[in-house]
C-alpha cells in the first residue's frame, strides 16, 4: 500500500499517453491571486480557509473537486480588491492583471477593450455569470468593459486558449466575471461620486457622477441581491488634440460630448434540499453617447449619438447526486441586445446622413456533469447548444447617394460535446487532457465575383475538433511548476458575414490558435509571499480583421511570444503588494498579399498593443478603517492608426507612458465610509488609448458609501 500514490502516477502517466491529443485539453494550476475573498459563490473549504488568511492559497487540493482547469494560467481580483483602489469601471479593475492592457475609445464612461499578450478583446470570451457578453456593432465583435464594478463578487482571467470547458471565443483567454449572491442578514448599500474628469484642462466644476445601491440577503433555503448602477459623464470628446498627431487642427475648442448608461440586476434562487438549488439571474444595461465624428480638421459633428441595449435571463438548477459523487448543472439563457449608430447630417449638408442598427438574439442551453469516483479522479463531461438571430439595417447618404444595406439571415445554430479528464495521482499534482467537438451550422451568401449577381445562399457545416492538455506540480519546498497546451477555433459570426463590413465576394475561414504556457512559481515566508515566472506562446491562423479597405477578410497569421514575472504578497502590517510585468519580444502579424498572380506572406504592424507593460499596487489598511492605495502603470511604445486626417489613413508610433493612481477611504462609522481619488496624478498627456480619441489629465474623485 506504501506504493500506492505512486502506482496512480504511473497509471495517470498511461492514461494520458493512450488518449488520442485530437480529442484532449489541458488544465492549469496557476495559483489564485493571494487574496482570499469570497467570490460570492459557496465555498467547501471556507472554514479551513479562515485559519490561514495570511497565506497563498494554491488552487486546488488533492481530494477538492475543481470542475476546472488547474493548470490555466490564472489571475483574478476580487469586490475587495476593486473597492480599495476605487475602479470606476470592470477594464480598471482588471488592468492590473499579468500580460492585460485595457484600450479605450477615450475617457472614463467610453468603451473600454482589453488585450491579452497582445491578442483584441475579440479573441477573449466574456463571460458575466456565465453567459457570453459581447458588443453586437463593435468592428471586432468585443465585449466592453466600461460597465460598473459594483456587483462583482470576483474575476477571474484565465489567459491561452480555453477550448474543452468553454468552447468557441476562447481564442486567446476567458475573462469570467462573477456577481455578488446574497446571504446572510438583509444588507443595502450604497454608494455616489463625482468628478472633474480632466482638472489639467482648466475645469474645476464636477463634470461627471457614478451612482450604485444593492440589497442583499437570505432566509432560510431563499438568497437574492438586485440593484442598479447609473453613470454620466459630459467630459469627454473625441476631437481633442493629441500631441505630434492632432494638434492645433480647431479653430474653437472642441464641445464636451457626454455619456449616459445605467443597469439593473438580480440574482436569486431557492435551496430545495442540501442537494439540489435552483437560480435565477437577470441583467439589464442601456446606455447613450454622444460622439463627435472624429478628429477630421474643424470637424466636430455635434449630433452623432451610439445607443445600446442588453437584456439577460438565465435560470438554471444544480443537484449533487449519489453522496455528491455527481455534481449536474444545467442551465438555459437568453441575451437581447443591440446598438444604434446615428448620425443626422448637420445644416446645409447632406453628406453624412447615417442610421444604422444591428439587434440579436442568442439562446443557450448547457448540460455539465462532474464525476469524482475516486478522490484522485475526476471526469467532466457536457452539451452546449446554441443559437443566434441577428438582423440589422443600414441608411448611409454618402456624397448625395443612398446606400440601404439590410440583412436577416438564417440563425446560426452550434451544437458542442465535450469531455474532460483531471488526475491527481499525488498530493500536489495534477494532470488532466481533455477534447471538444464543435459543430457549427451557418449561412453563406456570396456574389459573383464577375457578374455580380448573387450566388444561391448555401449552409455550411463547421466541425472542429479542439483539445487541450495540462500539468501542475508543487513540490516539497513550496516550488510549482506547470505547463499547457491547447488548440482552439471559432466560426465567423454572423455580423463578420452579413454586415455593412462584410465580404461579399470571398468566404471567411473559421478562425484556429495554439497556445502554450509554462510557468515556475516559488512561495516565501510562509506561503505570504509568491514570485512567478513564466512563458507564453500563442500562434493564430485565419485571423479575422478588417482590412483597409474597411472589409472583414482572413489575415494569414499572428504570432507572440513573451515572458510574465508577477510578485505578489499577503499583508504585512496592513500592507500588501501586487505587481507584474510582461514583456511581448516576439509579436507579428502576418498578410496574404497578391502580386501579379503570385501569394506573399507581408508583415503588417500589430496596433495598440504594447511590447513592454508594468503594473503595481501598492495597499495599506489600518484596523480595517483606512485604506490607502497607490496604483503605477506602465505602457511601452505601440503601434495605432489614424483615420480622417487631411491625408489618407497612416501609422503613428504612440509615445510610452506612466499613470499615477492614488485612493484613500475612511470608515467614519459602521455605516458610512467616505472616499477619495485622484486618477492621472501626473497629468500625463501621452497616454491616450487611442489617437482618435481624447485623454482625461488630472481627475480627482470624491465620494461616500452606505453600509447597513
Amino acid at each position: 500500500m506504501k506504493n500506492l500514490p505512486f502506482f496512480r502516477l504511473i497509471l495517470s502517466v498511461f492514461l494520458i499517453s493512450t488518449i488520442s491529443v485530437s480529442a484532449a485539453e489541458p488544465v492549469e494550476t496557476f495559483p489564485e491571486t493571494p487574496q482570499n475573498e469570497t467570490s460570492g459563490e459557496p465555498e467547501t473549504t471556507k472554514k479551513a480557509a479562515k485559519s490561514d488568511d495570511n497565506k497563498i492559497v494554491v488552487k486546488g487540493s488533492r481530494k477538492k473537486k475543481t470542475s476546472s482547469d488547474g493548470t490555466a494560467a490564472q489571475n483574478s481580483v476580487n469586490a475587495k480588491e476593486i473597492s480599495e483602489k476605487q475602479s470606476i469601471t470592470t477594464g480598471d479593475a482588471v488592468k492590473e492583471m499579468p500580460g492585460v492592457y485595457v484600450n479605450g475609445d477615450g475617457r472614463t464612461g467610453q468603451s473600454q477593450f482589453l488585450f491579452v499578450r497582445g491578442f483584441r478583446s475579440a479573441d477573449v470570451l466574456v463571460l458575466i455569470d456565465g453567459v457570453e457578453m459581447r458588443n453586437p456593432l463593435s468592428p471586432n465583435g468585443a465585449a466592453d468593459l466600461s460597465m460598473s464594478p459594483e456587483n462583482i463578487a470576483k474575476i477571474e482571467l484565465l489567459k491561452g486558449p480555453q477550448p474543452v470547458l468553454y468552447g468557441s471565443g476562447a481564442l486567446a483567454g476567458v475573462l469570467d466575471i462573477r456577481t455578488k449572491k446574497g446571504k446572510g442578514t438583509p444588507k443595502f448599500t450604497a454608494s455616489a461620486s463625482t468628478a472633474v474628469l480632466d482638472m489639467s484642462n482648466s475645469r474645476y466644476i464636477p463634470d461627471t457622477a457614478n451612482a450604485s445601491a444593492n440589497i442583499s440577503g437570505s432566509k432560510k433555503r431563499f438568497y437574492y441581491s438586485g440593484g442598479g448602477s447609473f453613470f454620466y459623464t459630459k467630459g469627454i470628446s473625441m476631437a481633442d488634440s493629441y500631441k505630434d498627431v492632432k494638434e492645433n487642427l480647431y479653430t474653437k475648442t472642441p464641445e464636451n460630448d457626454s455619456v449616459i448608461k445605467g443597469s439593473v440586476y438580480f440574482r436569486g434562487g431557492v435551496d430545495i434540499n442540501s442537494d439540489n438549488t435552483w437560480e435565477v439571474i437577470l441583467h439589464g444595461n442601456i446606455g447613450k453617447a454622444n460622439i463627435d465624428d472624429g478628429p477630421g480638421l474643424g470637424m466636430d459633428d455635434p449630433n452623432r449619438f451610439l445607443r445600446n441595449e442588453s437584456l439577460l435571463f438565465k435560470t438554471g438548477t444544480e443537484s449533487n447526486l449519489f453522496n455528491k459523487i455527481w455534481n449536474l448543472k444545467f442551465d438555459i439563457s437568453l441575451l437581447l441586445s443591440s446598438l444604434r449608430d446615428n448620425d443626422p447630417a448637420d445644416k446645409g449638408k447632406m453628406a453624412g446622413d447615417l442610421k444604422s442598427r444591428y439587434s440579436s438574439l442568442t439562446f443557450a442551453l448547457n448540460w455539465k456533469n462532474s464525476v469524482v469516483p475516486v478522490d484522485w479522479y475526476e471526469l467532466v463531461t457536457g452539451l452546449d447548444f446554441g443559437t443566434e438571430w441577428g438582423t440589422a439595417d443600414y441608411e448611409d447618404y454618402s456624397a448625395g447617394r443612398y446606400f440601404n444595406m439590410d440583412f436577416v439571415p438564417n440563425p446560426d445554430i452550434n451544437f458542442d460535446a465535450y469531455l474532460f479528464n483531471i488526475f491527481k495521482p499525488v498530493d500536489k499534482l495534477e494532470l488532466n487532457i481533455g477534447g471538444r467537438l464543435q459543430t457549427n451550422y451557418y449561412q453563406l451568401s456570396l456574389l459573383d465575383k464577375n457578374t455580380d449577381e448573387a450566388l444561391p445562399s448555401e449552409t455550411k457545416k463547421n466541425i472542429e475538433p479542439t483539445f487541450s492538455i495540462g500539468a501542475a506540480y508543487e513540490t516539497p519546498i513550496e516550488m510549482g511548476f506547470k505547463a499547457r497546451f491547447a488548440r482552439g477555433a471559432k466560426t465567423p459570426t454572423l455580423f463578420q458575414r452579413f454586415s455593412r463590413y462584410a465580404n461579399l465576394y470571398q468566404e471567411l475561414k473559421p478562425e484556429t490558435a495554439y497556445g502554450f504556457d509554462g510557468a515556475i512559481q516559488q512561495y516565501f515566508v510562509e506561503r505570504k509571499i509568491l514570485l512567478e515566472a513564466g512563458y507564453f506562446y500563442e500562434q493564430k491562423h485565419n485571423h479575422i480583421d478588417l482590412d483597409k479597405s474597411g472589409i472583414y477578410s482572413n489575415r494569414y497569421r499572428i504570432e507572440n511570444h513573451g515572458l510574465e514575472v508577477s510578485l505578489y504578497t499577503k499583508p504585512f502590517w496592513g500592507l500588501s503588494l501586487r505587481s507584474s510585468y510582461t514583456w511581448i519580444f516576439k509579436m507579428q502579424e502576418y498578410k496574404v498579399v497578391e502580386y501579379k498572380g503570385q501569394k506573399y506572406k507581408a508583415k503588417t504592424p500589430t496596433l495598440r498593443r504594447p511590447q513592454h507593460s508594468f503594473n503595481a499596487i501598492l495597499n495599506y489598511n489600518y484596523e480595517k478603517k483606512l485604506n490607502i492605495s497607490l496604483e503605477v502603470d506602465y505602457v511601452g511604445t505601440r503601434k495605432d492608426e489614424v483615420y480622417n486626417y487631411p491625408k489618407t489613413p497612416y501609422i503613428v508610433t504612440v509615445d510610452d507612458f506612466v499613470i499615477l493612481n492614488f485612493a484613500i477611504s475612511y470608515k467614519v462609522h459602521n455605516y458610512v465610509t467616505i472616499f477619495a481619488k485622484i486618477e492621472n496624478m501626473l497629468d500625463n498627456d501621452d497616454y491616450a488609448y487611442s489617437v482618435e480619441y481624447g485623454t482625461a489629465g488630472i481627475t480627482p474623485w470624491i465620494g461616500l458609501k452606505l453600509n447597513i
